[in-house]
């Protein structure tokens, strides 16, 4: 476009084009003329500043807020949300005009307000510039969302202007997979059990809790009698039915203190603390009954228990030296060899 395009703003053309002039060149092989830079239009590099320039990023700054693929709050410093964009309504389910004029720390779990409100003491004492913390929200959907929020205080800005920039990022899917990877590692998958590893972590946390109180720790190590047979007669698949049937009857049985286990095969483990010998008889007796094993009436089917304790004042130690409460391992191999002793009594 040559110097007489008529400009409808800055570097824009209305299309009108002024006629050649008399006697111009119109040789295909002269260079064209360089059209002007509009003052309005500043050069690349050069100092911001000018009113247009100043627009231009007012107007870039509200489409990158609308369009931002993270959430975005903006809140007076005392946590009151001022503005919402739309990914924050997509990712909490709530329109604006629910979240305006509010905090976000009523959309918290009971147990996570504290530690978000002291995530936020700091920001609001000036400490710092920036918190970051991961917390879970409420939506209006039901589900809670995993959320990252990093949420930086804006102070270099015109007295009473002074405000909050809040981003959350959902995380559910990392925490999910993280929860879920967290609970196969520590559970059984066909029963829903602790599995071993656990057990004896909770073991190992069980023994210097009751050598330090003077309370026994009591472990129940359970086998199933003629399990072997299920498989055989019925399938590997009945097999796992009747574990999980028994794996339902143990949780059943233990009290709410208790830890339950499945060791592997057709072995679980119970862990009682605070409870002298005669009192996890007790238990056992209830774990000797039971319809568990209805589904498979043309086999004898039942469950060996032996029991295993450390010794505390005036307690049976069954078993156990005096004033030794020994590793996890130890005292599980106790109850083991005590499991094997009532087999051997039963004649099986």
């Amino acid at each position: 476009m040559d110097d007489d395009a008529v400009l409808d703003g800055p570097g824009r053309g209305t299309g009108r084009r002024a006629g050649p002039r008399a006697g111009a060149d119109h040789d295909s092989k002269r260079a064209p003329r360089r059209r002007s830079r509009p003052e309005s239009q500043s050069a690349p590099g050069s100092a911001p500043g000018s009113a247009s320039e100043s627009a231009g990023l007012a107007e870039d700054a509200v489409s990158a807020f609308l369009h931002a693929p993270l959430a975005v709050a903006v809140c007076h410093p005392d946590g009151t949300v001022l503005r919402v964009n739309p990914a924050m309504t997509a990712l909490l389910g709530y329109p604006p005009q629910d979240l305006l004029g509010r905090d976000l720390f009523r959309l918290l779990p009971d147990d996570l307000v504290a530690a978000a409100k002291a995530a936020y003491a700091a920001l609001r004492r000036g400490d710092v510039d920036t918190v970051v913390h991961e917390t879970r929200f409420a939506t209006a959907t039901g589900p809670r969302r995993d959320v990252r929020v990093t949420t930086s205080a804006v102070r270099d800005t015109a007295p009473g202007r002074e405000h909050l920039i809040m981003h959350l990022e959902d995380i559910t899917d990392r925490e999910d997979l993280r929860r879920r990877l967290q609970y196969e590692a520590s559970h059984d998958s066909l029963t829903g059990l602790w599995n071993r590893a656990r057990f004896l972590e909770e073991l190992d946390r069980a023994l210097p809790r009751g050598e330090r109180h003077d309370q026994p720790v009591s472990v129940l190590y359970l086998d199933l009698d003629n399990f072997k047979a299920v498989n055989d007669r019925h399938g590997h698949a009945a097999g796992d039915r009747l574990l999980q049937s028994f794996g339902d009857h143990l949780r059943d049985c233990v009290r709410p203190e208790d830890t339950a286990a499945r060791l592997g095969g057709d072995e679980f483990a119970v862990l009682c603390e605070n409870t002298t010998a005669a009192q996890a008889a007790v238990v056992v007796e209830r774990l000797t009954g039971g319809t568990w094993a209805s589904a498979f009436t043309d086999l004898a089917l039942g469950v060996a228990i032996g029991i295993a304790t450390t010794p505390a004042a005036g307690t049976d130690t069954h078993g156990a030296a005096d004033g030794d409460h020994g590793s996890a391992e130890t005292l599980l191999h106790r109850a083991d060899g005590d499991m094997y002793a009532v087999k051997a009594r039963r004649g099986g």
